[in-house]
């Protein structure tokens, strides 16, 4: 006889329910049987959930070995949001790209650029600052186009669990092929416990104990061998601390990117880098 968990494909539903049920007792980690017994990690982005289970579903039995990765119920969830906020992250087309700052006989020239909206210099932002190169003209990457970070929210019970990333190159083309490494991207790897993104409120009924972050993961450098610990969960009875809805019981991990200081001397050319993201058990 197969073993299925039907109730896990109301998961997304339950949880945007219960988001607006103020005196709701339980969530999906309080009440289903394969989480409380066998321990799981659910993922979202404050609308899209996904489930990792210890319990091997195909063959019917408990459950996987320490250092594998846990079994991917759903995958709803994939794109990450932009730190503080539910919108996704979007990356750049073929027409964006980061802001040069430059500056002018000590004046800053790019503060002058209105950007449409979308964090990326395009055809439709207005640039009226002007300039002419000389001795005076400093050009580097501008110290907002530098840096970004993106987050998603997380959440478990009765496991202990790892976060593992590992980051490529995707393509690159012109200079960039050479003159820019995985080693020269900065990564900075923060945990939030508590706060509100928007009107999403998270973290009342969760803790960050035991929550660890690696130290020596400093740059995607780090991460380009293969999956890559950069997140101890080391707490077996979880992040979530009680009952309650499944944003209350979820923490949030920002993960922030710094470009490598950019200078004429590097020439032209694109990088697309990928980051994926695993779970795995942990003794």
């Amino acid at each position: 006889m197969n073993t299925k968990r039907t109730c896990k494909t109301a998961l997304a539903t339950l949880a945007s329910v219960l988001v607006f049920q103020s005196n709701a007792a339980a969530s999906f980690l309080d009440t289903d049987f394969w989480c409380r017994t066998y321990g799981c990690v659910v993922v979202h982005d404050g609308q899209n959930f996904d489930i990792y289970d210890n319990y091997i579903f195909s063959q019917n039995r408990c459950c996987i070995p320490n250092g594998t990765p846990l079994v991917p119920f759903s995958s709803n969830f994939g794109s990450l949001n932009l730190t503080g906020t539910l919108n996704t992250h979007q990356g750049p087309n073929s027409d964006q790209g980061m802001m040069l700052g430059i500056t002018q006989n000590g004046t800053t020239v790019s503060s002058a650029v209105l950007d449409d909206g979308d964090g990326y210099l395009d055809a439709a932002d207005q640039f009226s600052g002007s300039f002419a190169l000389n001795s005076g003209t400093d050009i580097t990457l501008d110290g907002s186009g530098k840096q970004y970070s993106h987050s998603f929210y997380i959440t478990s019970r009765n496991t202990r669990f790892s976060l593992r990333a590992r980051a490529s190159v995707a393509n690159s083309s012109g200079d960039f092929s050479n003159t820019i490494t995985l080693g020269d991207i900065k990564l900075d790897t923060q945990v939030s416990r508590r706060g509100t993104d928007g009107s999403f409120r998270y973290g009342r009924r969760a803790t960050s104990n035991n929550v660890l972050i690696v130290n020596g993961v400093d740059d995607l450098g780090d991460m380009q061998v293969g999956p890559t610990r950069i997140i101890d969960f080391g707490r077996f009875a979880g992040v979530r601390r009680r009952n309650g809805d499944i944003n209350e019981q979820s923490i949030r991990l920002d993960f922030n990117y710094t470009m490598p200081a950019y200078d004429f001397s590097m020439g032209i050319g694109a990088l697309n880098v990928d980051m994926v993201f695993d779970f795995y058990k942990e003794p």
